[in-house]
């Protein structure tokens, strides 16, 4: 992979915009005045840049940009704040082609394109494949994908429009929040941590569990920074009574709700909830249990939470209030009747999502194939789950683990069948109205679709 770019230095620009040159008799200049701009490339991401504005009293900037047969695209504004040398990021180029950077000073509703650089853009690392899209009802925006050594973003055409590769990657986990922000966490990371990336995908901060090791799989930032996270509880039990060994080493999941200054707000422990029972005998023989394998975290509509636990084929529903549990569907605690399904209920499901009023949505995977999408309407009241809507890619498509889905506000949704490497968008029927060729041979952890590379999370429907 080779990064090409160009530096531009621009300087020495002032432009008046009014007669006065200072605010007081003596006083300072308050004449809006451009002092110098750099473009340099970004070292994560070569289809990016980076330009630096050293400006005074103008409010805010932006960049467009052209090449010769790309057509003409703009970055948003971002505000100077106390004259500092402002940062604005180029995002969505093509790969190995030639920009003109025009840089364009804002003060009050005056615009100043000020100068032009010129900027080169790399190719892309090997490990991308090359994708297309089929298919022309689909949602618009981009779509994020989670491979094994990296988070790449696409455009509706499977164009790719920002990447960021892991070091060592193995699989992650990639997902755009609500408060702008990316995060990203390898499964090998032996940190444990969230990686908090901004829109260049530059490291800003990391996100935690408190008091317990972070588990790999949902996080959940809320528009105000505030988070919820899924955690490890290790016990010794000893297990012969139940169909297991002495000594067992089991692990539970914890989900903790934690403030931007890193406080815990609410904290739900499965060891404090479920038995050891609760998971099926086959699964509680061995040296190593892995209990609960929490993998979906959700806030339905009335503010309590919806927890997917994959080992239980289990969604729970938990009072954020008392911790008590609400419903249990699925699994050997099932309390509802499943309705208009002829399978009849769902097997180590990823991808919990709330959908519409009422309903929600997931991806049972299934011991064999298919596996499938589905949504189901549910009643609490009468304790029924009534199947509203079922897709199957194909009758061989199948993902043992892995993959997620996605709802749109228009009724539409995203779905990853993980290691079979399908990307699928239905509509609210449950048809195929859009899918990504390509991907097919890759482990496609996750996909999420949100609105602009620059405010990621403006907008989602889901987290």
């Amino acid at each position: 992979m080779r990064i090409q770019s160009s530096w531009v230095v621009i300087a020495g620009i002032a432009v008046a915009l009014c007669s006065c040159t200072s605010d007081e008799p003596g006083g300072p200049s308050s004449t809006p005045t451009f002092n110098t701009a750099t473009v340099a490339a970004n070292p994560s991401n070569t289809i990016s840049a980076e330009a630096t504005i050293d400006a005074s009293h103008y409010d805010s900037a932006f960049i467009r940009f052209w090449a010769l047969g790309v057509a003409l695209d703009s970055t948003p504004r971002f505000a100077f704040v106390d004259d500092l040398p402002l940062k604005v990021p180029v995002l969505g180029m093509d790969t190995s082609t030639t920009y003109s950077l025009e840089m364009n000073l804002v003060s009050g509703g005056r615009i100043d394109a000020v100068d032009t650089a010129s900027f080169t853009t790399g190719g892309l690392p090997a490990w991308i494949p090359a994708m297309s899209a089929i298919g022309t009802d689909t949602t618009p925006g981009y779509l994020a994908m989670s491979f094994p050594l990296g988070a790449v973003i696409v455009d509706n055409t499977g164009k790719v429009r920002w990447f960021k590769s892991l070091d060592g990657g193995v699989l992650n986990t990639f997902q755009a929040h609500k408060n702008g922000l990316y995060t990203i966490i390898d499964v090998s990371d032996p940190e444990t941590k969230f990686h908090v990336l901004n829109s260049l995908g530059n490291e800003i901060g990391t996100l935690q569990c408190v008091g317990f090791p972070t588990r790999f799989h949902d996080l959940y930032v809320q528009a105000g920074g505030d988070y919820w996270i899924t955690c490890d509880d290790t016990r010794t039990m000893d297990l012969t009574a139940l169909g297991g060994v002495n000594a067992a080493t089991v692990m539970a999941t914890v989900v903790q709700h934690v403030s931007k200054d890193g406080l815990v707000l609410f904290e739900w422990n499965s060891f404090d909830h479920f038995q050891i029972t609760d998971l099926p005998l086959a699964d509680r023989t061995g040296v190593n249990v892995n209990f609960t394998h929490g993998n979906g975290i959700e806030l339905d509509d009335d503010g309590n939470l919806l927890m997917s636990f994959r080992s239980l084929s289990e969604i729970t529903k938990i009072n954020v209030s008392t911790g008590a549990i609400m419903w249990r569907l699925g699994g050997l605690q099932n309390q509802f009747t499943f309705l208009n399904d002829s399978k009849g209920f769902f097997e180590r499901q990823h991808g919990l999502r709330k959908a519409a009023p009422g309903m929600i949505q997931l991806l049972d995977n299934g011991l064999v194939a298919p596996s499938r999408f589905v949504r189901y309407l549910i009643d609490p009241q009468n304790l029924t789950a009534l199947l509203v809507m079922e897709f199957i890619d194909s009758p061989t498509t199948f993902t043992n683990v892995g993959g997620n889905t996605q709802y749109y506000s228009n009724g539409h949704a995203a779905v990853s069948f993980g290691k079979a490497g399908r990307v699928v968008e239905v509509d609210p029927s449950g048809n195929r109205a859009w899918e990504l060729t390509g991907p097919e041979g890759n482990y496609v952890f996750r996909v999420q679709r949100f609105h602009s590379l620059y405010a990621p999370g403006v907008g989602d429907s889901n987290h």
